[in-house]
């Protein structure tokens, strides 16, 4: 049976807003493709964020579909998009498609998940059957602006960070091809509770993509493994590759030069990389990547609420530091440059809506997403004025932790 359309349309709905954790809580999905009752809205939307993502793996093409096919572009297109958190413009350049195909494409490719979702139903629904929506429609002008919001500070968070796991599994897809050409064994090891690294994504990804290039060229029949472990403040990713003993290789002279030039790329990326020869021809490549400190500037006149937030944020990875004044505030923001500034708006001298206007419009501050906490009830006020979240006071662990997991790009 055909999922119906409106169930179809939810699910695009659903990848759309997959990064946005607060929103998935009251998607319509939440409660269909997770009807345990035991758990909270957050888990609810935690286990449809990652069932989403497991959808998306089973639409990979068998092996021997051709890897030029249109499956395997579709598995590809849609896992650059949500798995590796690419914008639409970055997918278009890696597939080498029109929008107008992506957009199609797209839209193939979100009906074969729709279905496979539909098939996880207890209870399938007829075509005509209303889904609830996911926010009335009296606040949807509310929820569309909050929802660009943090749309906008996730892109920005994407500059600043990286996930090790999603970069490495996107890189391997990118070089399937060669891979198979080279008759490559690929294992890896990466655990999913890595933290983040302050690393740009797209230069991790293209220093990623040169190092496997690096490794595979010289060699014909042979095993990759890839691995990753969490140190203090790094996190260590190895890329090791060794040929059958029947075809063996030693690695060309130009390979020093090659490993200088992908040396100085780590070296852009803010990463260390060495290379280890063991033997005649077994190499391996190790990248040490710093660890992202997610600092978060409270700023807020009430010592009583400086307290509980540094409670909320310390047993989480958050750093947390503190402002009492607009001044202060101002001042750690240009120097820090903090993963994101929770902001009371009644604070004395300078208020929180001046300081507000000020973080929003000064370039050393303005990519900072600003979380509004407040007894004022001026949402729309601070939304439109550039906040990226508001919440109302008295903020709750569940809710700050919340604005801030919204944040991240994966």
């Amino acid at each position: 049976m055909r999922p119906s359309s409106e169930f179809t349309n939810q699910v695009e709905d659903a990848y759309a807003h997959l990064y946005d954790l607060v929103y998935l809580r009251t998607q319509a999905l939440a409660g269909l493709l997770v009807p345990d009752q035991s758990l909270n809205p957050k888990e609810k939307a935690w286990q449809l964020h990652h069932l989403l993502l497991e959808v998306i793996a089973d639409l990979r093409p068998d092996a021997h579909v051709p890897v030029a096919s249109r499956p395997w572009r579709r598995h590809q297109l849609m896992t650059s998009r949500y798995v590796r958190a690419m914008d639409i413009e970055a997918v278009l350049n890696e597939l080498g498609i029109s929008r107008r195909t992506f957009y199609r494409e797209h839209r193939i490719a979100v009906e074969a998940l729709a279905t496979s979702l539909w098939t996880r139903l207890s209870t399938p629904l007829s075509d005509s059957t209303e889904l609830a929506p996911t926010m009335p429609s009296s606040h949807e002008p509310l929820a569309h602006l909050e929802i660009l919001r943090l749309e906008t500070a996730r892109l920005v968070q994407a500059g600043r960070f990286a996930r090790v796991g999603a970069v490495v599994e996107g890189a391997l897809t990118v070089m399937g091809k060669m891979l198979r050409q080279h008759d490559i064994e690929v294992h890896t090891q990466i655990p999913e509770a890595l933290p983040s690294v302050s690393v740009d994504e797209n230069l991790l990804r293209q220093l990623l993509l040169s190092v496997l290039e690096y490794l595979i060229e010289p060699v014909q029949h042979g095993t990759m493994r890839l691995t990753a472990s969490a140190q203090a403040t790094t996190v260590h990713l190895s890329a090791h590759i060794e040929p059958d003993a029947a075809t063996r290789q030693v690695w060309p002279i130009e390979a020093e030069a090659k490993m200088q030039a992908l040396q100085e790329l780590a070296a852009l990326s803010s990463a260390q990389m060495s290379s280890v020869r063991l033997g005649s021809s077994i190499i391996a490549c190790d990248l040490q990547l710093p660890v992202a400190e997610r600092t978060v500037l409270v700023v807020d006149d009430n010592e009583d609420v400086l307290e509980l937030f540094r409670r909320y944020l310390s047993a989480h990875p958050y750093h947390v530091v503190t402002a009492r004044t607009a001044q202060d505030a101002l001042a750690l923001a240009r120097q820090l440059k903090p993963y994101a500034i929770t902001l009371d708006l009644m604070m004395p001298g300078q208020d929180g809506w001046d300081l507000l206007q000020t973080l929003l419009t000064q370039p050393e501050t303005d990519h900072i997403p600003v979380i509004v906490c407040s007894v004022l009830k001026q949402k729309a006020l601070a939304l439109s004025l550039g906040a990226t979240a508001f919440l109302d006071k008295p903020v709750s662990e569940q809710a700050i932790l919340g604005a801030l997991q919204a944040l991240q790009a994966g």
